[in-house]
């Protein structure tokens, strides 16, 4: 009897969560929201390539931070078994919601590769607000489903970027990985990362340019401008390939083990 209690007892741990994640989610989403804002962004990045230069130090950093993007979205992705345990292992010891800090990297990314400083000191903002409303609706689920265990994990491991004691878990950043879970479709997204980066770049080479020679494939005006048809190949190849690998047939992904 006393155990017959006490599982009653953590499956009403948290009702005003589960009541809060409700409240919060009626009405209409706000204009500004997760799944149009990466759309938004890289349309402003571009628009802003036209704009602003970039030098050769936002490029590097620009670089490094969409490669740790990536990375962390591949590896989370290898990890996490949605809504069938708590996952706790891998990426998942590092914060609690790796990946929206991998959609972060990859997106600041896109903002410093624009050249645009206003756009990267705005983001943060345009995360939060965006991002905001599912991670408090994921947490009370999460709360719902696993009660007092979550409620550990949570005081054990910060929510999106990594603290001075969490960052040591790194070193277990593959613990829990399996290849089985990784999709067609994560592999095609990690290709138009790529190409939207390359992208924007290209932008920057054209500033200056002779646009009306720029499909005349004239030898003299690929010659000096090798960088920037090297770009605009590598997008064309990157895009093209997303859209094949996205289209192939695949076994389901891995669910659990």
């Amino acid at each position: 009897m006393v155990v017959a209690k006490n599982e009653s007892a953590e499956k009403t741990t948290h009702p005003e969560l589960k009541m809060d994640g409700k409240r919060h989610f009626k009405g209409r989403r706000p204009l500004v929201n997760r799944s149009n804002l990466r759309d938004i962004i890289i349309v402003v990045c571009l628009i802003s390539a036209v704009l602003y230069d970039l030098d050769w130090v936002r490029l590097v950093v620009a670089g490094v931070l969409l490669t740790f993007g990536c990375f962390f979205h591949y590896m989370t992705k290898g990890v996490l078994i949605r809504n069938v345990v708590l996952c706790r292992e891998g990426t998942y010891s590092v914060v609690r919601h790796p990946y929206y800090m991998a959609n972060y990297f990859i997106d600041s990314s896109f903002c410093l590769v624009s050249g645009n400083v206003y756009l990267l000191l705005i983001y943060p903002f345009l995360f939060y607000w965006s991002y905001g409303p599912t991670i408090r609706k994921e947490e009370a689920t999460l709360a719902e489903l696993h009660s007092t265990e979550y409620l550990r994990y949570s005081l054990d491991v910060p929510q999106i970027f990594p603290d001075a004691y969490s960052v040591r878990s790194l070193k277990e950043v593959g613990k829990g990985f399996s290849m089985q879970r990784i999709t067609r479709n994560e592999i095609s997204r990690f290709m138009r990362f790529w190409a939207t980066g390359f992208l924007i770049i290209f932008i920057h080479t054209l500033k200056g340019a002779r646009l009306e020679r720029l499909w005349s494939f004239d030898p003299v005006f690929i010659h000096d401008n090798l960088q920037g048809f090297a770009l605009l190949i590598s997008t064309v190849v990157l895009f093209v390939a997303s859209l094949l690998v996205q289209c192939k047939k695949e076994e389901p992904a891995l669910k659990a083990e």
